[in-house]
């Protein structure tokens, strides 16, 4: 609730004073009047005696010593703080450490730009290289597409769309086609190897014979004896 709210609240001549807690209207003008007294087991809190201190001053009736912590809270802080936090001074070598680490970070990541600007003319002509070379394999497979389009439609005698059903059945059946021819082919090739050989063995027979037959007879007989 604002002061501003709250000061309206006490001016209207329609709303009973006596309604408002005495605490409230002292916080909301700054001053205490003289029925304002701690009522309540709340406001012996530390934390309020300190508030109630800073907003009225000496009209509290509270010693100033009351915003100060005391012998028994300074030892348990101390000892606290020795316990659960780091002192100034490991603070302040960590802190150089830390700075001492990013220097160093630093300098390595100066001299690993440094080293890669040094390559960067050869990466840039292999890049240029890898992108020409897979510009022209986009190139080659778009024609080869183009070109198995266009072996069907010859196939089909008709025009017909890449996306057509019958399209890929046409595909299909005419590269089972082409597969029949080619084993066709290779089993005509080994037949025409298995010919040759075979004409090679009736031709080495041939000559054998022959040469044999035309021995003079005392060689025959030589042999014989």
């Amino acid at each position: 609730m604002s002061s501003r709210l709250l000061r309206s609240i006490l001016t209207k001549p329609n709303l009973p004073r006596t309604d408002i807690p005495a605490y409230v209207k002292d916080k909301t003008f700054g001053k205490l009047s003289e029925k304002s007294k701690l009522e309540f087991l709340w406001q012996y809190r530390t934390a309020i005696i300190r508030q109630r201190y800073a907003t009225f001053g000496k009209d509290s009736g509270l010693k100033a010593g009351v915003c100060w912590p005391t012998i028994e809270e300074l030892k348990f802080k101390k000892e606290y703080e020795q316990k659960f936090e780091k002192s100034f001074q490991h603070m302040s070598n960590r802190l150089k450490l830390d700075q001492a680490k990013r220097a160093d970070d630093m300098a390595k990541r100066e001299k690993e730009v440094l080293k890669n600007l040094e390559k960067l003319p050869k990466q840039k002509q292999e890049f240029w290289a890898n992108y020409h070379k897979l510009y022209a394999d986009i190139e080659s497979e778009k024609q080869k597409k183009e070109r198995v389009i266009q072996e069907v439609r010859e196939y089909l005698g008709y025009d017909i769309q890449p996306n057509d059903p019958r399209f890929e059945e046409a595909l299909a059946k005419k590269d089972e086609e082409e597969k029949a021819a080619i084993r066709a082919a290779r089993k005509l090739e080994k037949q025409r190897q298995n010919m040759e050989m075979l004409q090679a063995l009736v031709s080495d027979a041939l000559e054998k014979e022959k040469s044999e037959s035309t021995k003079p007879v005392d060689e025959k007989e030589k042999t014989s004896n």
